[in-house]
């Protein structure tokens, strides 16, 4: 499925992602839907509804049922109704069910605050991993090791990037809150993922990464690599 990033450093970018996935980045105010026009204009082709999409356009594993006076009921892979009230309409059951996905997986973050003898838990970013799949892309697993994709990711930086909204949902952050924390006094908040071995890269890709971080030109190739390693020590902090 076609979506508008609206985050990061692909913002205003067109991306495909799988269907589940999308809808739940919609909900959580990460991306943004677009028409047709906008795909084909993007130099795009247009695809079918993914496999993973009910035909009445439900992330998979949710279905509706007509009611007897009028709406439609939701209900999960389970078949349990997730809905007091009928919903008016198709549109309003697909909402919820976005939604619905966005609160399964933060949940997985659990205050152990309350709970006797235990130390209040610490979410990290790295706790998150991802695995290449058979036959290409990847899948990725929350820190309790819940496999969040239903379908592989396209590439890393697709991975990445899910990785760092989650993240960010699960601590209750928006995602730039979190890339402004991760910047650190000094630095404009970018989000960039630097490779580990950013040292060994040409010296115009380290220039350029740290034109990311920092927003600016580096005056040379030295004044570069001290963003970076203040990005790098920020983001541990």
């Amino acid at each position: 499925m076609y979506v508008r990033q609206l985050v990061g450093r692909l913002a205003g970018t067109i991306v495909q992602m799988p269907f589940s996935a999308a809808t739940s980045n919609i909900a959580a105010g990460t991306c943004a839907t677009v028409t047709d026009d906008e795909i084909t204009a993007a130099g795009l082709q247009l695809e079918p509804v993914p496999s993973d999409a009910a035909p009445d356009g439900l992330p998979a594993g949710f279905r509706v049922e007509p009611t007897e006076g009028g709406g439609f009921d939701l209900l999960d892979a389970g078949g349990v109704r997730l809905n007091d009230e009928p919903f008016p309409n198709l549109p309003a059951a697909r909402s919820f069910a976005a939604e619905h996905i966005v609160a399964q997986t933060t949940v997985a973050v659990i205050d152990l605050s309350q709970v006797p003898g235990q130390e209040p838990q610490v979410l990290l970013l790295d706790a998150y991993r991802f695995e290449p799949v058979e036959g290409g892309g990847f899948n990725l697993f929350d820190p309790g090791g819940v496999l969040l994709n239903p379908e592989p990711f396209e590439d890393e930086e697709a991975v990445l990037l899910a990785r760092r909204q989650h993240y960010a949902a699960a601590r209750g952050m928006t995602p730039e809150e979190l890339e402004a924390e991760e910047a650190g006094p000094g630095l404009q908040p970018t989000g960039v993922d630097v490779p580990q071995d950013w040292e060994s890269l040409h010296h115009a890709k380290r220039r350029a990464l740290a034109k990311h971080i920092s927003g600016e030109d580096p005056e040379n190739t030295e004044a570069a690599d001290r963003t970076i390693r203040a990005y790098l020590a920020a983001r541990q902090v």
